[in-house]
């Protein structure tokens, strides 16, 4: 049962504020010391036995990283997420600040959602799950062939996947073991989460991986891909390699640029390569000897050496790091509703992760752009 408290003629869903704690993996009593209260009185007010006070709420929301609307409607969680981290099982076995990014992932896809039903916007999802147990090789055929991408490189897969209605966000994930997140929400759709720490290369090889995982309806999950060796994983790194680098046109760019199959490429000539395809040099070396355009163990301390260098310029947005992590499209709908006097200035600036000064800045920007507004992406 759901029980509604009212505080200050504010109603506030119990359910959300369990919720809200589960979702970071807090248990009652450590939330309930970080929130300075007694378990008890957490215990009743999610069971909707009293209510919090206004000024408990605030607290509430700061220590679960919600916005306060997430409390005011019930909002189904994601599926139970599926982990292929090492020695990682639950939410609670990772460290707060990626759970803290877990919770701040959510709550962008709940704002989007929202910024859409403002704009009566709805989201069309067009992407088709494959559940006949296709091979990663046919997955990324029937894609491409489905995306009108035919064998050339796909120029921006972010802007090429969001226009099939995939919520895509990118985010500084704390440490070294989170390459991508992605689940299907009852309520957001398809919804992948990149960390942003990672190369470009890097990024479009996870974005690639993880819509290798909504397409196969695989759970929800949590993925290393430098570690993590289990079915589902190279499976969905073998959909990635495919749909990136398509064979036709990489054997032929190779034997343009490099030569016959067994020459071993320069760092520039896989460079270039690798940019072609907006991938990493490792990408685009494994790739190679899948194809036998390379031989095992030829290139790989090379790869290994000039991966550890600081990588040269990829294709992609000049847009501000923040615009980036949002993504235009996500930006654009935060303007448009604060154009339409459907939020505030202060709503804007939270809805952007930005403070008041900066979001009116940006305001400015947008009124001066040539046309009023950016393309989505």
């Amino acid at each position: 049962m759901i029980v509604v408290a009212a505080v200050d003629k504010i109603l506030i869903l119990s359910s959300q504020l369990r919720q809200a704690r589960e979702s970071l993996g807090l248990g009652l009593e450590e939330a309930a010391k970080d929130l300075g209260i007694n378990p008890e009185d957490l215990y009743a007010w999610e069971k909707g036995y009293s209510q919090p006070s206004v000024e408990d709420l605030w607290k509430l929301a700061e220590l679960y990283q919600r916005s306060t609307d997430y409390f005011l409607r019930q909002r189904p969680p994601p599926e139970q997420l599926n982990f292929r981290l090492v020695q990682r099982k639950g939410i609670s076995d990772l460290p707060l600040g990626v759970r803290n990014v877990l919770v701040r992932f959510e709550e962008l896809c709940r704002a989007q959602s929202e910024l859409e039903a403002l704009l009566g916007k709805q989201r069309k999802i067009l992407v088709q799950r494959l559940t006949n147990g296709l091979s990663p090789e046919e997955m990324a055929s029937h894609e491409r062939q489905r995306l009108k991408q035919g064998e050339r490189p796909i120029k921006n897969l972010r802007t090429l996947l969001t226009s099939q209605g995939v919520r895509i966000f990118e985010l500084d994930v704390p440490g070294n073991e989170v390459a991508g997140i992605s689940w299907w929400h009852q309520e957001y759709g398809p919804c992948i989460l990149i960390n942003a720490k990672d190369n470009p290369g890097r990024r479009c090889f996870t974005l690639a991986h993880e819509y290798a995982h909504r397409l196969r309806s695989d759970p929800s999950t949590v993925c290393d891909l430098k570690k993590v060796e289990v079915s589902e994983e190279l499976l969905a790194n073998k959909f990635a390699a495919v749909f990136l680098m398509p064979a036709t046109d990489l054997e032929r760019e190779f034997h343009e640029r490099v030569g016959l199959a067994g020459t071993v490429p320069t760092e520039n000539q896989l460079r270039t390569l690798a940019n072609r395809y907006g991938v990493s040099l490792e990408a685009v070396g494994i790739r190679l000897k899948e194809l036998e355009l390379l031989k095992a163990g030829i290139i790989d301390s090379l790869i290994l050496e000039w991966e550890q260098r600081k990588q040269g310029p990829h294709r992609g947005s000049k847009s501000p790091r923040w615009r980036r992590r949002l993504g235009e499209g996500y930006v654009s709908l935060a303007f448009e509703a604060h154009r339409e006097g459907h939020i505030s200035l202060g709503k804007l600036a939270q809805y952007l992760e930005l403070d008041v000064g900066k979001a009116l800045e940006e305001v400015d920007k947008e009124i001066k752009a040539p046309g009023g507004s950016r393309s989505n992406g």
